[in-house]
């Protein structure tokens, strides 16, 4: 991404902002179920391009023989091929040598081959949402409708991301509220200091945390600063019917707590020369070569600096950027997975042995959903592919969510989203789809932020997942 001027406006939010404002003025600012407390942090995980949950977090017994390719195949068959035999990563390969089923456990967790241990290490924390209906096929939607909790007008988003939504919670206070790394994110009528920072890398973050230009002496920086926090014009009053102005002054008071912040320095990524706080960083996240710091394990150190350090209340990021494999994926889809979880388990490690400034670490008072568009078919296609299914998945944890748990299921016969009992989490006839926007309802209600932005889905918290 180039960054002209225009970008660095919109990066800091402040055209998102002013659109969102303008579009959207007069509406009231959404409450916090509890005004005096704190959601925490949030993180949102992010893998593009529809994840196979055999291989993740809804596994088979490759060894049953109603998944076998010929029972799979078969007319009135299971219509659910594992297929880890056809896998070609040297990860899995060496996993079915000792464990033929391809299933591992871990707690009352059970994952598939493409799951490594620096993410089930953290069992005890997470649950897994098995048969999360997504009601379509379209990358688009499905990304914006996990995104927002809110299903999509079209192909565009509706509504604010559940990033968005913990940032106008917390408060202005934090340097970037919001920060958006690889990933979408979106404001719909909250104030601007709520919306999105987007940035792809740490050369991104730099522009917005460090001065544009040459430095004016501290005197002269003084009187600019405060004649901009003055100026109240007859003009300024005239030109603020949609909010634009108010914005702009917000943000650009914003810019200055910025430019005066010595946070660019926790960004200072470089692999030959690091600061000591980043090398133990690196190390911790196994980043050693530039296609390190430029994947998974890269966007996750930013995200673990700007949630660890304060910098940010949310943060979203892409952890998988391809996964989208109609063909070749036997090759390419476990590997991928593989770095992508890896980097998350990684980033929880991180955050469990970073103090928090109010006790307890970093981790304990972070909430997570990890998510993917869709998932893939349980049969593979005659070009070793799986293509797009609606049953898929997710993972969340949180100092509010009962880990150690599956809650919701798929069928064994053509792994099809299973009705569930939002009170127990499990298969119920009678029960209830699970959607994203239940997902988010059940997470907001767990950070103690309402829910009006999405009730208009009629959302249903799945208390099962609440402590």
């Amino acid at each position: 991404m180039n960054f002209s001027r225009r970008n660095f406006l919109q990066v800091m939010g402040i055209a998102g902002g002013v659109v969102a404002l303008r579009e959207f003025a007069g509406r009231v600012p959404m409450a916090h179920a509890d005004p005096g407390a704190s959601p925490g942090l949030f993180l949102l995980c992010y893998m593009r391009g529809g994840w196979d949950q055999l291989l993740t977090l809804d596994p088979r017994d490759n060894t049953d023989p109603r998944f076998s390719e010929a029972n799979a195949r078969k007319a009135g068959g299971s219509g659910i091929m594992p297929a880890y035999d056809m896998v070609t990563e040297a990860a899995t390969k060496t996993l079915l040598a000792s464990n033929p089923s391809g299933v591992q456990r871990a707690g009352n967790l059970s994952f598939g081959p493409a799951v490594p241990t620096t993410l089930m290490d953290h069992a005890a924390d997470l649950a897994i949402l098995r048969g999360v209906s997504m009601d379509t096929l379209t990358h688009e939607v499905g990304r914006r409708y996990f995104t927002t909790g809110k299903f999509p007008r079209g192909l565009a988003a509706s509504g604010s991301s559940i990033t968005t939504l913990v940032a106008n919670a917390g408060g202005p206070t934090p340097l970037l509220p919001n920060l958006a790394v690889s990933t979408e994110s979106y404001n719909e009528g909250l104030p601007s200091f709520a919306s999105p920072t987007s940035v792809n890398s740490t050369a991104d973050l730099q522009l917005v945390l460090k001065p544009l230009g040459k430095a004016l002496d501290p005197k002269s920086a003084e009187a600019i600063e405060a004649f901009q926090a003055k100026s109240d014009t007859c003009e300024n009053h005239e030109l603020d019917q949609s909010s634009v102005v108010t914005t702009f002054r917000e943000l650009t008071k914003k810019s200055h707590s910025v430019a005066k912040s010595n946070a660019a320095s926790l960004f200072q990524f470089s692999l030959t020369s690091p600061p000591a706080e980043v090398k133990t960083l690196f190390d911790a996240l196994g980043i050693s070569t530039a296609a390190d710091l430029a994947g998974p394990r890269g966007r996750a150190a930013i995200a673990a600096q700007a949630l660890a350090k304060g910098i940010s209340q949310a943060v979203s990021v892409e952890l998988a950027d391809d996964l989208d494999d109609h063909d070749s994926w036997d090759t390419d889809h476990a590997p991928k997975i593989r770095t992508a979880m890896d980097a998350l388990g990684r980033l929880i490690t991180v955050l469990k042995n970073t103090p928090h400034k109010d006790g307890g670490s970093v981790w304990s008072k972070t909430t997570l959903l990890l998510f993917s568009d869709f998932a893939r078919t349980p049969l593979v296609n005659t070009r070793n592919g799986r293509d797009h299914h609606l049953a898929s998945s997710a993972l969340v944890a949180g100092p509010k969510i009962r880990g150690n748990q599956v809650v919701g299921a798929t069928a064994d016969q053509l792994m099809g989203a299973q009705l569930i009992n939002p009170g127990t989490g499990k298969v119920d006839a009678s029960g209830v789809k699970m959607r994203p926007a239940d997902i988010h309802a059940t997470l907001l209600t767990s950070m103690g932020i309402a829910l009006d932005p999405i009730r208009n889905q009629n959302p249903t918290v799945i208390s099962a997942l609440l402590k």
